[in-house]
């Protein structure tokens, strides 16, 4: 997807759909996966995948300082930890993870932390990198 592959996923997860978008001059390509129809005919969204591309990711400070304007976070309350995500850092903040790839290029997991572990997020972010070419 977008260059990167997904190595890992868990058990369980619905059906996946494709999606590309642009917001604030960054691309998105995410992949969600997405559980149901439930007895009301709703869906759960299960664990999403993002590759995020534009130039204002100039590293890992920026892609915070850009997801706290997308995701409309409060930055004094939300809580991010340090951590890393195979080679690459990133932030985690309960059910997400992100990580600075290389300028202009990141990636965010998120899963559902009702169904889903940590570890199942962890394992699926380090599963989703760039595809190398060798």
């Amino acid at each position: 997807m977008d260059g990167f592959v997904i190595e890992n996923l868990p058990d369980g997860l619905g059906t996946p759909s494709d999606f590309e978008y642009e917001w604030e001059d960054v691309r998105f390509h995410s992949r969600v996966w997405e559980t149901g129809p439930d007895p009301e005919g709703a869906y759960r969204v299960d664990l999403t995948a993002k590759t995020l591309r534009g130039e204002k990711l100039t590293d890992l400070e920026a892609l915070k300082t850009f997801l706290i304007e997308y995701e409309e976070k409060d930055p004094n309350s939300w809580e991010l930890r340090a951590i890393k995500v195979g080679e690459y850092d990133g932030l985690a903040a309960g059910d997400e993870v992100f990580y600075f790839v290389s300028p202009g290029v990141a990636a965010e997991v998120s899963i559902d932390n009702d169904r889903f572990t940590e570890d199942d997020l962890l394992s699926t972010a380090t599963g989703f990198h760039p595809e190398t070419t060798t």
